[in-house]
């Protein structure tokens, strides 16, 4: 900013010096030019000859007409005081004469030419203020109009307002600056500059045309009348190309304007809407927040002291026995051929898909996990039990994701997220590490209900191989046992492994129940198995949906730890009420709210921390009083049992 404003002042300098005390040394330096600061070169001035012939045409007039000069000695001291006060006294003889009657039939004519004003307006904003002489120009034909009445008509119509335009023509030039690649503001620059000679020009003449009759006006101009018409008539024509280019440069910059204004707003709604779509992050993150808080409120595992108890080979081998050349980890996993990343691939989707999830739905589900026997089953002081959770929702409104699967993938994270510290009071403070004491297997087996050849993980033997290698690769992720050392499973020899490759249902099966075995006394075993109605499909999985039930009852019995069971159904279970008994199973049902209400008993109130673990935005609350009763054969007898609609 600096430096433009020094050159500026270097530029004023040389260029006043010039104009100024140039001449008094070369003659030169004398003829009428102009400095163009763009180009920095020297251009003729068009206008020096015409405005030397109106300084002419006023001195004249000064001494001529003196009498009708009365309001200034000297005209090229004219300011714009002395031009507002000659138009007020003009328009004041204008009206004088209306109020006496005196009426001519050409004023008619110039009545309907009195828009000549507004038509010069654009152009004559843009004379600059440097063109002085221009207020004793219109003073001097302000004061004539005043003394004629046959011309004060004509000559008010076509000027009245050209005093205010060029009073402001500053301001308004400044709002059209030439730009040379904008071909429709070098028009405007070209029109202005004509009217602003036109002008020039017709002053003079005008002038003189209006002095009041002399024997030496009447012989040189006879018809003076005719001429002051063409003079109007001339300025009226270039006004209007000034006006028609201004417009044009207006349109272009409304049209500009309106097409930044669309594209303002396209912006503006493409910032609201990932505003919005952020929001709906933050808000689905906080609601998985509440509900993990939730229902590790629910668990209410009792703390044990220490970690799970790391075993070395050495005691594997003393306590379980192995031949003395066995199979390791990597070895069954292997033969399982079970692609760990599957599992935590599905519950990644299950927790994607909860913004397609009714909230309702979900704080239903979510009360589920209080009902009292999966908090029994949840807590680690108890021993091991199997839960069913039949949710009865519509078949034909769900699809292989539920709301009950969202709730297991977050229980699941909840149950790993409970962690131990040593209590020792010995342990410094920086030297605690936490550690988790349970042990979680999870399954979505909506997600594998396809037939073997298009998922090998499909049906009961996909079910069974995938939580063989969970448990495997916890066992081993726990240091319970050793990754390049044999197992400690002596039932693997005489043929088993070649049945493990085989996919052999029960070997799997056998090698689940070997391997719950292993897990240390303080660890839980907890196995989370949602959608398991989608097993119940007799033509393909009748015989092994059995072996897996015998399997899971199996390790419930024989286990080293607690083994903790919870098997959900979107819709409802036909074949677990010959497995489980009606104790052991929880329904949610559409009721009204009467009855066994226990669900707004409890710490805080139940059904208030399920809302709030679901951040529901659904205004009202449960509305429907939905309860989680045992089973009994009557109502399993209900009709609608099956289908249930979710509220």
């Amino acid at each position: 900013m600096d430096y433009y404003a020094s050159r500026e002042r270097k530029v004023d300098i040389a260029a006043g010096f010039i104009d100024n005390r140039a001449p008094e040394f070369h003659s030169a330096f004398g003829p009428g030019s102009t400095l163009n600061r763009e180009t920095m070169e020297y251009e003729p001035d068009p206008d020096a000859t015409h405005i030397a012939d109106l300084k002419e045409t006023l001195e004249c007039h000064q001494q001529v007409a003196r009498k009708y000069v009365d309001f200034i000695d000297d005209l090229l001291k004219c300011t714009w005081e002395d031009v507002h006060r000659e138009l007020h006294k003009a328009k004041q003889a204008h009206v004088l004469s209306e109020r006496r009657g005196n009426r001519n039939p050409i004023r008619g004519v110039w009545r309907a030419l009195g828009t000549t004003g507004t038509i010069l307006a654009p152009g004559l904003s843009a004379i600059p203020d440097e063109l002085c002489v221009l207020h004793g120009g219109l003073a001097v034909v302000f004061s004539l109009a005043r003394h004629s009445e046959l011309n004060r008509y004509k000559i008010l119509s076509a000027f009245e307002r050209l005093p205010n335009i060029i009073e402001e023509a500053q301001n308004k030039s400044n709002a059209f600056p030439l730009d040379t690649s904008n071909p429709k503001t070098v028009t405007l620059d070209r029109a202005v500059r004509g009217l602003r000679m036109l002008l020039v020009q017709s002053l003079p003449a005008l002038i003189n045309i209006l002095i009041p009759n002399t024997f030496f006006n009447t012989i040189r101009s006879p018809f003076r009348g005719c001429k002051i018409d063409r003079v109007l008539e001339e300025v009226s024509v270039c006004a209007e190309g000034v006006r028609v280019a201004a417009e044009a440069l207006m349109v272009d910059i409304h049209v500009e304007n309106h097409s930044m204004t669309k594209e303002i707003h396209s912006q503006l709604a493409e910032m609201i809407q990932q505003q919005r779509v952020l929001q709906m992050s933050i808000e689905a993150t906080q609601s998985k927040t509440h509900l993990l808080n939730f229902l590790m409120d629910q668990l209410e595992i009792n703390p044990v002291t220490g970690a799970i108890a790391g075993r070395d080979q050495g005691d594997n081998m003393t306590d379980h026995g192995t031949a003395p050349i066995g199979y390791a980890p990597s070895d069954v996993l292997q033969l399982i051929n079970v692609n760990h990343l599957r599992v935590s691939s599905d519950a990644a989707r299950v927790v994607r898909a909860q913004t397609t999830l009714p909230q309702a739905d979900i704080e239903r589900c979510a009360l589920a996990m209080a009902a009292p026997q999966v908090k029994q089953l949840l807590n680690s002081s108890c021993g091991s039990g199997i839960v069913a959770i039949d949710g009865h929702f519509d078949r034909s409104q769900i699809g292989k994701i539920s709301p009950l699967s969202y709730v297991c993938a977050m229980l699941a994270q909840a149950v790993r997220s409970q962690v131990q510290q040593p209590s020792t009071p010995t342990v410094p403070l920086a030297e605690k590490r936490p550690q988790s004491n349970n042990i979680v297997l999870e399954f979505y087996c909506a997600l594998h209900a396809g037939t073997e050849n298009d998922d090998d993980l499909a049906g009961p033997q996909g079910l069974m191989r995938c939580l063989s290698t969970q448990l495997m690769l916890a066992l081993v992720a726990n240091e319970v046992i050793g990754h390049n050392y044999p197992l400690p499973l002596p039932h693997l020899r005489d043929g088993e492994e070649d049945r493990l490759a085989d996919r052999d249902l029960t070997a799997v099966c056998r090698l689940f129940v070997e391997l719950a075995k292993l897990v240390p006394a303080d660890a839980p075993l907890y196995c989370l198995i949602d959608g398991w109605s989608s097993y119940e499909r007799e033509e393909f999985w009748q015989a092994d949906y059995d072996i897996a039930l015998d399997t899971f009852r199996e390790v419930a019995a024989t286990a080293s730890t607690s083994f903790k069971l919870l098997l959900t159904s979107p819709t409802s279970s036909r074949r677990l009420k010959d497995f489980l008994p009606p104790s052991q199973r929880v329904s949610l049902r559409n009721r009204e709210a009467s009855g066994r209400d226990w669900c707004g008993t409890g710490r805080g109130g139940l059904r208030g921390l399920a809302r709030a673990a679901t951040m529901s935005q659904v205004g009202g609350g449960f509305g429907g009083g939905y309860y989680f009763d045992e089973y009994d054969e009557r109502r399993e007898d209900e009709p609608g049992h099956f289908r249930r609609t979710s509220q």
